[in-house]
């Protein structure tokens, strides 16, 4: 049932995922499995369902539950706690709280980083989303940095050409134009790459 609802969920299909990952944790819950990894993986794609559904109060309370129970866990989760604190990110975002959402981005990097290595193609999509919240809070230098680490392991790691690689050119130069000619006009591009729930 979990697989169906990231099938799902990869189809944007947010309605039917949701359904799925209800009904798989249900049986959990009633078979009393009490394998935390499990219980989280569900908890993760009911809030990936809530947040591409726009129920952003549900999506951040099914995330929470799960990084409680991700925290819960004594050692070698770290993985799944920077994954969680990066959902949150998401929909502290999305809500408009974009310094919570950049405290948890920075949490999430750092257990990354701590667990991966420094040129880990993991750390795109989370450095992308940490540079769109610095757009969002002014901080274009910062933007412009981030990108531009994003941008070094996607060359290392892929084609020119790439559509990783060609999101970050892109972004990078929109930057640059940013702090060339008009720092407003391009305020809209805070809402532009905040997909680290649906990747």
């Amino acid at each position: 049932m979990s697989e169906l609802g990231l099938a799902h969920q990869n189809l944007h299909e947010y309605d039917l995922a949701l359904i799925c990952n209800i009904q798989a944790l249900t049986i959990r819950q009633q078979k009393q499995e009490n394998n935390p990894s499990t219980i989280v993986s569900n908890l993760f794609g009911i809030a990936n369902a809530h947040w591409g559904l726009q129920n952003l109060p549900e999506a951040f309370s099914y995330a929470q539950h799960a990084l409680t129970i991700n925290e819960s866990i004594e050692s070698g989760n770290e993985i799944n706690i920077a994954t969680n604190l990066a959902i949150l990110s998401n929909i502290y975002h999305r809500c408009g709280d974009d310094i919570r959402a950049l405290e948890f981005a920075q949490r999430a990097l750092t257990l990354f980083e701590s667990c991966l290595s420094v040129d880990s193609t993991a750390l795109i999509a989370l450095l992308n989303n940490i540079a769109t919240i610095q757009i969002s809070l002014n901080m274009f230098n910062d933007a412009l940095l981030t990108f531009i680490r994003a941008l070094r392991i996607c060359e290392k790691s892929f084609p020119q050409g790439h559509p990783k690689r060609s999101i970050s050119e892109n972004m990078i130069q929109r930057v640059r134009d940013m702090q060339e000619y008009d720092l407003y006009s391009y305020s809209h591009l805070g809402t532009l790459l905040t997909k680290f729930l649906l990747f």
